[in-house]
């Protein structure tokens, strides 16, 4: 026979549940309209921010078509192999080895084109917080280029470069069952992605308070991220429909779409920062 039901006891559980969800829970649109608003009477400033990883990354696509036109038309051989290339850098290195020795430019303006969308995202998380409140957009843009963040900004762009790589250099062993591994690959390198998604974020604050480095910064990133990859996941499919949108408009409306989706986007990582406030302790 069993006893009473401790109603009491109960309630209680179900408050901290609900509790401990509600501390699980970002909502999106409420992070969509702060970004909104926090582009309001700004919106030139956020469009200037990120006008320069635009030009930065249309020259690095130049780059990457000349560099694979080359190995095309010398080694017609190596087409398939380029075109499972997963990473900018890894296509770059490939195409320049197979043609005939390393291109020091085209790795240059890689690595330059990876900082240049690290140092963008910190200028916007400034944006977001307002610290400085006034500086220059192009120089806010530029600010993971101050010397006490662009050394870790080199080293965790290079790193997750790598880790990203690793399903392409799998790829050149002409092997079924690495194929099968390389499949299954892709989808573990998509969850890690996600759980790396706030390196460069988390790096700008573990600076600021002289605290940790680089991998430190990728070990927080993933904590960081644990229990909210899906929300993310949610978050930037929430933008596809903008994106195809931008696409028929023949890109004119990536200019509006690229601060309001950054500025969406580092107001999740500070919504999460005060969720887990113990990691940056």
């Amino acid at each position: 026979m069993t006893g009473p039901v401790n109603f009491g006891r109960v309630g209680q559980w179900k408050k901290r549940r609900s509790i401990l969800l509600q501390s699980m829970h970002i909502d999106r649109g409420q992070l969509k309209n702060q970004a909104k608003e926090k582009l309001h009477k700004h919106w030139g400033e956020a469009i200037l921010v990120g006008f320069l990883p635009i030009a930065i990354m249309f020259i690095v696509v130049i780059v990457t078509i000349i560099g694979a036109m080359a190995v095309v038309n010398t080694q017609p051989d190596n087409i398939k192999a380029l075109q499972s290339s997963g990473t900018l850098m890894t296509q770059t290195l490939f195409s320049s080895s197979v043609g005939g020795g390393t291109n020091l430019t085209d790795l240059i303006v890689i690595l330059l084109a990876g900082v240049m969308g690290a140092s963008t995202s910190i200028g916007f998380l400034t944006l977001w917080r307002r610290e400085p409140r006034q500086l220059n957009p192009l120089l806010r843009s530029l600010i993971g280029f101050r010397p006490e963040y662009i050394g870790g900004l080199l080293v965790a762009y290079i790193v997750i470069q790598l880790i990203d790589s690793i399903p392409t250099l799998l790829g050149l062993i002409n092997n079924p069952a690495i194929n099968v591994i390389n499949f299954v690959l892709l989808f573990v390198l998509l969850v890690v992605d996600i759980g790396l998604s706030q390196t460069f974020l988390v790096w700008k604050d573990l600076r600021d308070a002289n605290k940790g480095g680089a991998l430190t910064a990728i070990r927080i990133s993933w904590q960081l991220m644990a229990g909210f990859k899906w929300q993310y996941f949610v978050m930037k499919l929430s933008f596809l429909g903008w994106w195809i949108l931008t696409f028929l408009l023949l890109f004119i409306p990536y200019f509006w779409l690229y601060p309001y989706q950054s500025m969406t986007y580092v107001g999740f990582y500070d919504a999460l920062k005060s969720r887990k406030p113990e990691l940056f302790a």
